[in-house]
């Protein structure tokens, strides 16, 4: 009999760049190849740890799997201009090799009448990996979306029911102001409904209360803080 090969629950990889995708000014898609990443489970949503060099020392930052498809590994990286982990995707070529950790985490579907996702740029990718997940006959979704700008509009997948950008235009972010403005405008749905809240973490915190005050209580809401506005961002 064949040997039965099972998948390991999480582990160190050693892989290639096989692919670069710009998918907008500030979002660069990174498509990475190695025959172990065949045999590992890659739960929807999961990160990974980047393993960078910064200054004779190693670091590393956490990126979300966009998608697997057998032996490569999809990410899709924010160019924010600033640390390491975006001067590293920025200077990436193909045939480089990347050395990272994981996976890590998970994203939950929940069973709900209607979804809402509310995240900054950090998030995008997460929630596209959660609609395509919820294909074809999920709940509706709606997604709130700060961007820098409307250049930065990323490409989601088409089964969302409604996608709602919102453009800093040169302003900070970081700040739960765009999208709590957005939450206060938008009717809640009929029925149950189940909320994703991803992006800065000091934002995701308020932008959880905000939440509740219009009815989602905190069981259904998933928050997760993607970066610091008051540190080095980890993706």
């Amino acid at each position: 009999m064949p040997e039965v090969q099972h998948p390991t629950r999480t582990g160190q990889f050693q892989t290639t760049v096989t692919e670069l995708v710009e998918l907008s000014p500030r979002m660069r898609r990174i498509t990475l190849s190695a025959p172990q990443l065949a045999q590992q489970d890659w739960p929807l949503g999961c990160d990974i740890a980047i393993v960078l060099a910064e200054a004779g020392r190693e670091i590393r930052r956490r990126y979300t799997v966009r998608s697997t498809a057998g032996d490569q590994l999809v990410l899709d990286a924010v160019l924010h201009g600033h640390g390491p982990g975006s001067s590293w995707a920025q200077q990436l070529q193909v045939g480089d090799l990347v050395r990272f950790f994981g996976p890590r985490g998970r994203l939950e579907l929940a069973e709900a009448d209607w979804l809402l996702a509310v995240t900054d740029e950090s998030g995008l990718p997460a929630i596209a990996a959660l609609a395509e997940a919820a294909e074809p006959a999920g709940p509706p979704m709606t997604v709130l979306a700060e961007i820098a700008d409307l250049a930065e509009r990323y490409p989601l997948p088409s089964a969302i029911t409604e996608v709602q950008w919102l453009p800093r235009d040169g302003r900070p972010a970081g700040q739960p102001d765009l999208l709590g403005t957005a939450l206060d405008r938008w009717d809640l749905p009929a029925g149950t409904g189940y909320g994703y809240l991803l992006g800065e973490s000091r934002a995701v915190v308020r932008l959880r209360e905000h939440l509740g005050r219009r009815g989602l209580p905190r069981d259904a809401v998933y928050a997760k803080g993607y970066w610091n506005l008051n540190s080095r961002p980890t993706r």
